[in-house]
């Protein structure tokens, strides 16, 4: 079943993740049910990312932990993240593709790649007996 609310977007991101709209940008954001994760570029330059998990709680998307990811320049085909509550995330680039594909609790599952070349995946697990990472296969 949907959630009830809306997913997590861009503009949602830059208006309460604390960034300054105009030097902001999100390179990727993607949520499944209650979670979310976007790749934020602080200060436009590609310098410096922040991997960004959030929350639906209270009527509205909460910040709920972030990260340095290091220069987009370094960002590679894929990179791991890790979890928050029953949902866990992956993230990377592939400049000039439309899709990469991931597998994660069992299945495939056709990622889009964004203007930026930048890809972000979170699923909520479903299955009880998985205990893989979401793993970039094509």
């Amino acid at each position: 079943m949907p959630p009830d609310h809306p997913g997590l977007s861009e503009e949602e991101v830059l208006a309460h993740g604390g960034w300054h709209p105009r030097y902001a940008r999100v390179l990727a954001v993607t949520s499944d049910g209650d979670y979310g994760f976007a790749v934020v570029d602080g200060n436009g330059d590609g310098a410096e990312l922040e991997a960004e998990m959030w929350e639906w709680g209270s009527g509205g998307w909460d910040g709920a932990g972030s990260s340095g990811a290091g220069p987009l320049s370094n960002l590679g085909p894929e990179r791991t993240g890790g979890g928050i509550g029953n949902a866990y995330f992956a993230y990377g680039s592939a400049p000039g593709r439309q899709s990469v594909t991931i597998s994660f609790d069992d299945r495939l599952h056709d990622v889009p790649v964004s203007r930026h070349g930048v890809w972000a995946f979170i699923k909520t697990r479903t299955s009880p007996h998985g205990h893989e990472l979401p793993s970039l296969t094509a």
